[in-house]
């Protein structure tokens, strides 16, 4: 959970970098969101499957994580 606290706020932080690199560009404000956004944008199916692949990566690992939490506690 940690490492997906670290990379959220390692691409936030770069959003925001490059945002405010391109307000001191004077590029316009319409624009830029547009321009950031597009590389986002998901649109093939292997694209998606492997997004997906990989978010229930995590939640299946958060949960195993939350379950032995759990067992350990309640055998002490």
């Amino acid at each position: 959970m940690k490492v997906f606290f670290v990379i959220l706020l390692l691409s936030a932080g770069m959003f925001v970098l490059i945002i405010s690199l391109d307000l001191l560009m004077h590029y316009p404000l319409s624009g830029i969101l547009n321009k950031e956004l597009i590389p986002f944008k998901v649109t093939e199916e292997v694209e998606i499957t492997t997004l997906i692949m990989f978010g229930l990566y995590f939640i299946v690992k958060a949960v195993i994580g939350i379950v032995k939490k759990k067992l350990q506690k309640s055998s002490t």
